[in-house]
């Protein structure tokens, strides 16, 4: 991604969060803390694939893998759309401009969070290749992309319904690692399941659209 594109990708954000924070009401005031949380590890992507340090790199790798479940969790905040009561009596959908406004305002961020946030992991994906000299490790980049989303589905879990954010971690690291110990579970992991399916479909048909991908340097 060049830096233009980058600073495009941040217009996008700040942009948008500052839109939603003057015109949002509150049924949906939940989207200027979601888009912000889905923003941090893209940003921090950014910092990644720069060519830092290798202790750099390693540093800003683990808070972007603390933070990155945040991106896939807008995925979830589609349920919302429920909100809208998009129906009239006829059971046709409703031309009601203020409504469609609110769909625009559900789906713009995550739809671009999705599509930036696959593009973000496979750029990693590649950089943690070379820095672990795995480069003739035969698909090791999409390999590395695949344990990256399994890790990422289990932090929408965690989020989704153990309403546990990343900042808990630095705030109550003992209370957050019981938790998490005792969360395993058939349904949860079937849910985690379903998440990596549904992260790997998407990051799959990315990779056939764009197959020759390559990071850039800032």
């Amino acid at each position: 991604m060049t830096r233009l594109q980058r600073w495009l990708v941040r217009l996008f954000y700040w942009g948008f969060i500052g839109f939603v924070a003057l015109t949002i009401h509150d049924s949906f005031s939940f989207l200027l803390l979601n888009t912000l949380l889905a923003y941090i590890p893209i940003e921090l992507s950014f910092w990644l694939t720069s060519r830092r340090s290798t202790l750099l790199f390693w540093l800003i790798g683990v808070v972007w893998l603390l933070f990155y479940p945040n991106t896939p969790y807008l995925l979830t905040d589609l349920f919302h759309l429920s909100l809208l009561k998009p129906y009239a009596i006829n059971g046709l959908l409703k031309f009601d401009l203020g409504m469609w406004r609110d769909f625009a305002y559900l789906v713009a961020p995550t739809v671009v969070s999705i599509i930036i946030g696959t593009y973000t992991v496979d750029q990693i994906a590649q950089e943690v290749q070379r820095r672990l000299h795995l480069t003739a490790l035969p698909a090791g980049r999409t390999l590395i992309s695949v344990g990256l989303f399994l890790f990422a589905s289990v932090g929408v879990y965690v989020g989704r319904f153990m309403r546990l954010h990343t900042i808990y971690l630095l705030i109550t690291p003992q209370y957050i690692l019981e938790q998490l110990a005792e969360m395993w579970s058939t349904k949860m992991l079937a849910f985690v399941l379903l998440m990596w399916l549904l992260q790997l479909v998407i990051y799959g048909a990315w990779r056939l659209t764009i197959p020759n991908s390559a990071p850039q340097s800032n």
